[in-house]
């Protein structure tokens, strides 16, 4: 009895609200509306897409340029400049440096080979490392690898060595 006495209270308390709602009614979108709708969140949502395509483009550009400006001819393999690569990444994804390529390489007292940016064509080489490195990271070079000098005291010690490159943990 108490059960139904509740029920029957909450049912008169709520009446007017759910009598409100159901004389409130949303105005159905006519098909050109909707289309509009539809064209309008979806420019939105490709502006996004078209902004974060550009961005990481500029950020591979980039990549690319540190790779063959710091270390392309250091060595047949190329093992330097993947390095070099590497070491800006994994400055990117560490908390202690900016987080953007461009940041990194543009930072006060790093890499001034940032002048020589888009003065010479790269060899396509370049940009597929940039794209590998940017894509799939360096799982052979360690995380905290985010030192690179032709100073040997630099970091805290030396992970790799290439032609005087020092390669230096942070």
């Amino acid at each position: 009895m108490k059960k139904i006495i509740i029920l029957t209270a909450l049912f008169l308390i709520l009446l007017p609200v759910i009598q409100t709602k159901a004389k409130t009614k949303v105005p159905e979108l006519t098909f050109e509306e909707t289309v509009e709708t539809m064209v309008r969140e979806h420019k939105v949502m490709l502006d996004r897409l078209i902004a974060a395509w550009e961005h990481r483009q500029e950020e591979i550009n980039l990549l690319a340029e540190v790779i063959y400006h710091e270390n392309w001819h250091t060595d047949k393999e190329h093992l330097a400049a993947y390095y070099t690569g590497a070491v800006v990444m994994n400055r990117v994804n560490s908390k202690a440096w900016p987080n953007s390529v461009k940041e990194v390489l543009y930072q006060r007292g790093q890499y001034s080979t940032t002048k020589l940016f888009y003065t010479v064509e790269l060899p396509e080489e370049c940009y597929e490392m940039a794209r590998d490195i940017y894509r799939n990271g360096t799982p052979e070079v360690p995380a905290n690898v985010i030192f690179q000098s032709m100073q040997k005291g630099l970091g805290r010690g030396h992970w790799k060595v290439i032609n005087g490159e020092y390669f230096a943990y942070g």
